[in-house]
This record gives structure tokens, C-alpha cells and sequence, in this order.
């Protein structure tokens, strides 16, 4: 058979591959989209993560304020006693009569750690008035750790002014209103008792400008015990950091956190 050399020449120009110029350009596109699509896509999975954690807190809540109704406060069944304010044997009691009310997350001691969005750890105070009269255990918390490396937070107080004799540590809410206008006066802190949301996250690249918080101690310091007190659990004095002060908690959840956590008052 004569081979065709014309026709050879068509076929061959047919089946020739990508030219430097063409995968150059290929790989561009790919980059932008790629540019694109990752940090949405990072945004959207850690925004998951923090509702996760968000509804498990929201679960517990509502299972701590089952037992206020039928205890009268937010101390255990067992024992009567204020989570931290009684002892480590009484923040063991009051997760386990939450974990009976809401089996569908994990309710830890106070001093425990959360290690995960299913994993809450809870704790209750007593509050008292402007007279530094003790209104017993009228104060509760839970936090839970996301995915995403935040430790959530949430109080509920029915009454009181503050979480410690002597005008300590007010129970305050941070202003609803941030703006960077000059012209807009932001409302003070304000005084009130009910749900209170705050986070803590870690600091550690040079967009925060600030590497003191690592992903790590947020970890270990995620627990309701540390976070109701500012105290390191079982030892004197104020933690210094990872701690959200009571005027950096918010009336819903927000993604911001008014300062990196500091000694308790």
C-alpha cells in the first residue's frame, strides 16, 4: 500500500499535544480558581464546624435550664451543691444530671477540657447583688471546642450583678454596636442577666499581629471551669490569658472576641 504522506502529515498535525504556551495558560486559570474556590470553601467548613459547637452548648443550655426549673437554682440533684463554687465532686454531679436530661452530646466535669464540638464541659456559680448579698447558684456555663480551633462559650445568669463579693467581675454584655466612626457614640457595657455568648481562639500569625495565643492552650484552657472564674481550677490567682472576661461576652453569637483574654476583672 503507497502510504499518503499528505495525509500522514494531517493526522499527525491532529494528534500533536499542548504547546509550553497553551499549559502555561491552563495552569493560570486553574490558579485563580483555585485561589477562588479554597478559602470559601475553608470559610464555609469552619463556619460548620463553629455551628456544630454552637448547637451542643444550645443543647446543653436548654438541659441546664430543665434542672433550674425543677431545682429551683443551678445546682446538682445529688448534692445541692454550685459546681465549682462546691468542689470537683459536685462539677462531676451537675454534668452527670445534664447528661441524663440531654444524651445527645457529651457533658464533662467543669475542670475537663473540651476536645471536640460533641463534647461540653459545664460548670455553675453563685452571683451576688450590688450589697454583696450571695444570691446562691444563679449563674451557668458551658463551652465546647470546634473544629476550627475556637473555644465557644456561653453563660446563663437569672440573677445578680456580679460573679464575685465585693463588686467583682460584673455580669456585663459587650456593646452591640462596633464601628470605627467617629461620629456614632457606642452604647457602655451593658448590665443584664440571661444568655450570653463569647469565644476564644487562637492568635498565632502575623495578620493578628500577635503569636502569644497558640492553638494549643486554647485547647486545654476550653473548659467551663476556667472560663465561669478566670481561675486556674484547684489553684490561687487569675488566668491571664485565654480567659473571655465577662464584658466580652455578647447577646448572640459573633464571630469576635473584644480582647485576647486577661486577668479576671
Amino acid at each position: 500500500m503507497k502510504l499518503n504522506i499528505k495525509v500522514l502529515r494531517t493526522t499527525l498535525k491532529l494528534q500533536r499535544g499542548f504547546t509550553l504556551t497553551e499549559l502555561a495558560v491552563a495552569m493560570l486559570v486553574v490558579g485563580i480558581l483555585a485561589s477562588v474556590a479554597v478559602p470559601s470553601f475553608l470559610g464555609s467548613r469552619n463556619n460548620a464546624y463553629d455551628k456544630e459547637a454552637q448547637n451542643s452548648i444550645n443543647l446543653v443550655m436548654n438541659a441546664a435550664l430543665g434542672l433550674y426549673q425543677n431545682q429551683g437554682d443551678f445546682s446538682d440533684a445529688s448534692t445541692a451543691g454550685c459546681g465549682s463554687d462546691a468542689g470537683v465532686s459536685v462539677t462531676t454531679a451537675l454534668a452527670a444530671d445534664l447528661q441524663k436530661i440531654e444524651p445527645n452530646v457529651d457533658v464533662i466535669a467543669a475542670a475537663t477540657a473540651s476536645t471536640s464540638a460533641r463534647t461540653v464541659s459545664v460548670d455553675a456559680r453563685r452571683t451576688w447583688n450590688s450589697n454583696a448579698e450571695l444570691l446562691g447558684c444563679q449563674a451557668f456555663f458551658a463551652t465546647a471546642l470546634s473544629s476550627s480551633g475556637t473555644c465557644w462559650i456561653a453563660r446563663f445568669t437569672v440573677e445578680g450583678k456580679f460573679f464575685n463579693a465585693g463588686s467583682i467581675a460584673p455580669i456585663v454584655m459587650a456593646p452591640a454596636l462596633n464601628t470605627q466612626n467617629a461620629s456614632i457614640a457606642t452604647w457602655t457595657l451593658l448590665q443584664t442577666n440571661g444568655a450570653a455568648y463569647a469565644q476564644i481562639r487562637a492568635r498565632s500569625n502575623a495578620a493578628d499581629a500577635d503569636n502569644t495565643q497558640t492553638l494549643a492552650l486554647t485547647q486545654s484552657n476550653c473548659n467551663a471551669a476556667k472560663q465561669s472564674s478566670g481561675l486556674v481550677f484547684g489553684q490561687a490567682g487569675f488566668v491571664t490569658a485565654y480567659y473571655a472576661q465577662p464584658s466580652e461576652f455578647y447577646s448572640s453569637w459573633r464571630d469576635a472576641t473584644g480582647a485576647a483574654g486577661g486577668a479576671g476583672n
